[in-house]
């Protein structure tokens, strides 16, 4: 087999003796990336970046607290788990369905919902056109493309408005779901304080002994006890029962204070989400612009033919080196 010498002065000879194809087809690029590039419709991105709140701001439970041992700090900002939740649901399909209703996208890109096809193809343009990425500060950039420079910015603001809508309503669910058990409980403890009221009620009556003698309440005497056959006995009982009691109102009022806080807010007060930079309407559309475009479009071309040109002569040089 013969040795082929195909070396770098050798391309650019074969790249030399082509040069009228490589320059034509570039041009020949150029002039189809412009005209494709002045007849298609261009696209259009809003972009935005918002920041979260920390939930516990919105709940007296933890920014009340004055109980010692349980003096916590707490951050202006959400935190990492509270932008991971938010990273999940603005990208659930939840929110997705609820922006497309409420701004009518289905009509927008004439599409029709009771088609499965062009459900199919309306979350896969939505899912195309939505991005949404977590930044170092702890806060989320969001974008929306489409045609329409107006609409970008009206769907990517709804989706903001609807994330922070579902995140607002989540927490007040799991609030509400809260207060509701802890009633319960109040009522459940309420029924124990009526039960030893009455047998407190029966047994003071029964060794005629009407002291508070319950050792959470220091002793406070109202009146002094009389020494009796019995005495002892009622003291025994009675002390054990108040000491009971006592605790059970002591549970009762912090049940109460807790369901009171867990009922300061709900999902239509204290929003979680706020702009950093709001979505304005693109001026200008997304992707290369129309001189990008034409160059890009040109040096591609001539990179791949004189690939081609380039793969071709050493095909040739090789066949008659092999003939």
């Amino acid at each position: 087999m013969q040795h082929i010498s195909f070396n770098l002065v050798e391309i650019v000879k074969l790249l030399n003796q082509n040069r009228k194809f490589l320059i034509g087809i570039s041009l020949l690029a150029c002039i189809v990336a412009a005209v494709s590039y002045k007849l298609s419709k261009r696209s259009y991105k809003a972009e935005a970046e918002v920041y979260m709140l920390n939930p516990l701001y919105g709940d007296r439970n933890h920014i009340l607290r004055r109980s010692e041992g349980d003096m916590r700090f707490v951050d202006y900002f959400g935190t990492e788990g509270d932008v991971d939740k938010i990273m999940t649901l603005i990208a659930s399909k939840d929110v997705e369905d609820s922006v497309i209703t409420y701004c009518g996208l289905y009509g927008a890109y004439v599409l029709d919902y009771g088609n499965p096809r062009d459900r199919a193809a309306m979350h896969a343009r939505y899912k195309s056109s939505f991005e949404s990425k977590r930044t170092e500060n702890a806060s989320v950039m969001c974008s929306f493309e489409d045609k329409d420079a107006k609409r970008s910015a009206q769907v990517l603001d709804a989706i903001v408005k609807i994330t922070d809508y579902k995140f607002r309503q989540y927490l007040s669910i799991v609030k509400t779901n809260a207060k509701i058990r802890i009633e319960k409980k109040i009522a459940e403890v309420d029924t124990e304080i009526t039960h030893y009221t009455d047998s407190l009620i029966k047994l003071r009556e029964q060794y005629q002994i009407f002291d508070l003698i319950s050792p959470n309440r220091k002793n406070i005497l109202v009146n002094s006890i009389k020494g009796g056959t019995h005495t002892a006995e009622g003291v025994e009982m009675i002390q054990n029962l108040e000491s009971i009691k006592d605790q059970l109102v002591i549970n009762r009022s912090e049940l109460m204070a807790t369901a009171n806080e867990l009922g300061t807010t709900d999902k239509d007060e204290l929003a979680m989400l706020h702009y950093v930079s709001t979505p304005q309407t693109p001026n200008k559309p997304s992707g290369l612009g129309f001189i990008l475009t034409c160059i890009t479009a040109t040096i591609a071309v001539f990179f791949f033919s004189a690939l081609l040109v380039i793969l071709l002569g050493y095909i040739k040089a090789l066949a008659k080196a092999n003939p």
